[in-house]
C-alpha cells in the first residue's frame, strides 16, 4: 500500500485549505485555475515525499520537520528599507527585482531605464502573459513540492530577452525574508525566456534577515533558443531555521549555452533539482555548485541532465564542505539518449570534511544508450591534506588560519569557472566570510 506523509500524520498547515481560501494571483484566469485543480489533486493523493527505498530521489531527506511546522501564508507590513535591500544585494550595478516576503517590491526594485530588448516583470503583474510558458519545464506529478507550489504560486519574476539582444547588466532577483511574519511560506515562480541569439545574465539571491523560521518553495523555468546563452546564478543565503525547497529547469535548443552556479549556504534543510533538456544539436549546459553546510544543516543537490539529440556537450562540477554534524547528499544523473550520438559528458563531485560528526552520501550516475560518446564521471571525499597544513605552518601560519586557507582554495575553485569578475568576486567575499575555520580534531 502507497502511504503519503499526509496519511501517516497530519500536516500541521493544512495547504489544501490555505489554497482555496487565500487570494492567489489569477483567480478569474480558467487556465491557471485548471492548472491548480491538477496542482491540488495531485498533492492531496501523494503529499510530501518520505524517504524510502521506493522513492530514490528522497532516499536521504525527510520533510517531517517541515510537516511539523505551522506556515502561514499571509504576511505583515514589513519595515524593509531601500538602504537594508542594497546592502544584502549581491551587486551594485544591476537591474534588481525585489520580492519582499513574498510579494513584489516597485519601491525596493531597481528598473529605471531598462535596456531595449529586456522584459522584465513581476508574475503577479503578468500572468495573463505566460499561459505558453508556465508548467512547461516541470512536472506536477514528480515527487516533491513541485505540485504544491503550482498550487499556491503567488508571485516571482517573468524575464525576456529580444531576439539578437545582449542585456548589457546583470539582472538580480532579490527574495527577501524579512522575519517580520512568523514562519512564513512563500510560493514563487520564475519563468526566463532567452530568445534567439540573445545573451544575458541572471542572478537568484534568497536572503533572510532574521533567524526567523520560514519556508521559500520555488520554482524556475528556464527556456533558452538557438544560439541563446544565460548566465545563471543562485545565491542561497536564507535563515539557519528556515527551509529552501527549489526546482530548476531548463530547455535548450540548438546552439545554446546555459552556465548555472548554484550555492547554498542557510538554511536548515535545503533541497535543490535541476535538470537540463539539451534537445538541439551542439546545446551546451555547464553546471556548477557549492554548498557550505555547519552544525545540524542539511542540503541534498539532485541533478539532471538529459542528452536528447546528437553532438551535445555537459560539463558539472559540484563541491561541498562540511562541519560540524551536518549532512549533505549530491545525486547527479546524467542520461545519455538512443539517438545522442557524439555526446560529451563530464560530472564531477568532490567534498571536504571537517569533522568528525558531519556526513556526505555522493551518487554520481550516467545512463548511456548510445555507443559514440565521451563520457567521465566520479566523486571524491577527503579531510584537510596534513602535508599541506605541515607546509603552509612551517612557513608561519597558525593552524586556524592554515586550515581556513587550504578550505577556501578547495571551495573558490568552483568560482574560478565564473566568467564576470564582478560577480566571482562578490561570491568569493561572501564565501571567504562563510567557510568554516575548525579542523577535524586529533
Amino acid at each position: 500500500m502507497k502511504f503519503s506523509i499526509n496519511q501517516l500524520s497530519e500536516l500541521k498547515t493544512p495547504f489544501s485549505s490555505i489554497a482555496k481560501n487565500l487570494n492567489l494571483l489569477g483567480q478569474n484566469i480558467p487556465w491557471l485555475n485548471t492548472l491548480r485543480k491538477q496542482a491540488s489533486e495531485q498533492f492531496k493523493n501523494q503529499g510530501l515525499p518520505i524517504p524510502n527505498k521506493k522513492i530514490e530521489n528522497w532516499k536521504y531527506t525527510s520533510l517531517w520537520n517541515l510537516a511539523r511546522q505551522s506556515f502561514r501564508h499571509i504576511s505583515k507590513k514589513n519595515s524593509v528599507t531601500i538602504a537594508q535591500s542594497d546592502r544584502v544585494a549581491l551587486l551594485t550595478n544591476a537591474y534588481r527585482v525585489v520580492i519582499v516576503d513574498g510579494i513584489f517590491s516597485k519601491e525596493l526594485s531597481q528598473l529605471e531605464n531598462i535596456q531595449d530588448g529586456l522584459t522584465l516583470y513581476s508574475l503577479s503583474e503578468g500572468v495573463k502573459q505566460v499561459q505558453q510558458q508556465l508548467g512547461q519545464q516541470v512536472n506536477i506529478n514528480k515527487e516533491g513540492l513541485t505540485a504544491l507550489n503550482t498550487m499556491l504560486m503567488n508571485d516571482g519574476v517573468v524575464m525576456t530577452v529580444s531576439i539578437g539582444q545582449e542585456i548589457d547588466k546583470p539582472i538580480e532577483l532579490l527574495v527577501i525574508n524579512s522575519g517580520q511574519t512568523k514562519n512564513l511560506a512563500v510560493h514563487l515562480r520564475n519563468i526566463i525566456i532567452m530568445e534567439k541569439h540573445s545573451k544575458a545574465t541572471f542572478i537568484e539571491h534568497y536572503i533572510g534577515l532574521t533567524r526567523q523560521v520560514s519556508m521559500t518553495n520555488v520554482v524556475t523555468e528556464v527556456v533558452l533558443n538557438d544560439f541563446a546563452k544565460l548566465n545563471h546564478h543562485k545565491l542561497q543565503q536564507e535563515s539557519i531555521n528556515s527551509f529552501h525547497i527549489a526546482t530548476l529547469a531548463a530547455k535548450q535548443a540548438a546552439s545554446s549555452q546555459w552556465y548555472t552556479n548554484n550555492i547554498s549556504l542557510g538554511a536548515q534543510l535545503t533541497r535543490n533539482d535541476i535538470h537540463s533538456q539539451l534537445a538541439g544539436a551542439q546545446a551546451k549546459t555547464i553546471m556548477n555548485g557549492l554548498y557550505l553546510v555547519d552544525k545540524d544543516q542539511h542540503v541534498d543537490n539532485h541533478t539532471h541532465i538529459d542528452h536528447l539529440v546528437p553532438d551535445t556537450a555537459s560539463d558539472e562540477l559540484y563541491k561541498g564542505v562540511l562541519d560540524g554534524n551536518s549532512r549533505a547528499i549530491f545525486n547527479g544523473k546524467i542520461m545519455v539518449h538512443k539517438d545522442a550520438q557524439r555526446t560529451n559528458a563530464k560530472q564531477s563531485n568532490h567534498n571536504l570534511l571537517l569533522s568528525p560528526g558531519c556526513e556526505i552520501d555522493t551518487k554520481p550516475e550516467m545512463e548511456i544508450y548510445a555507443d559514440d560518446v565521451r563520457c567521465s564521471h566520479g566523486s571524491a571525499v577527503g579531510h584537510l591534506d596534513e602535508g599541506q597544513l605541515f607546509y603552509l605552518r612551517a612557513r608561519g601560519l597558525d593552524e586556524i588560519s592554515a586550515r581556513s586557507l587550504l578550505t577556501c582554495a578547495f571551495a573558490i575553485d568552483v568560482l574560478e569557472r565564473i566568467s564576470s569578475s564582478n560577480i566571482k568576486q562578490a561570491l568569493t567575499n561572501i564565501i571567504e566570510e562563510r567557510l568554516p575555520k575548525s579542523g577535524i580534531s586529533e
